[in-house]
């Protein structure tokens, strides 16, 4: 909401992740099966104090509301590792950059 992207958010309750970073995701569940996403895996070092690591899932044009739903990720490519920006702005342009990265690549690759 902080920054107009709107994600489901999945706790992690690790403060290790065995991935990290920005992908290209597929999501099934919630009515959905293998739509075209971007994650963010990681402890979101801008907004947050950086301890608990939590996978961040921002899906394309969908604006229903899918709190409690079981979601499967399907992580396809990774896009950059997480950073630390210095400013909101900087990050909000960076999401911009990381969906339309993500949305490249799913027009590149469809899902069969």
């Amino acid at each position: 909401r902080e920054i107009d992207a709107p994600t489901a958010n999945i706790a992690l309750k690790r403060v290790k992740s065995p991935l990290h970073g920005v992908y290209a995701v597929r999501v099934t569940g919630a009515g959905l099966k293998n739509a075209p996403a971007v994650a963010n895996v990681g402890v979101r070092p801008t907004v947050n104090d950086g301890t608990l690591a939590n996978l961040e899932v921002h899906l394309f044009d969908f604006a229903r509301d899918i709190y409690g739903e079981r979601l499967e990720v399907e992580f396809m490519t990774k896009l950059r590792n997480e950073k630390k920006f210095d400013s909101l702005d900087d990050l909000k342009a960076a999401i911009a950059l990381d969906q339309a990265a993500a949305q490249a690549w799913h027009t590149a690759h469809p899902a069969q």
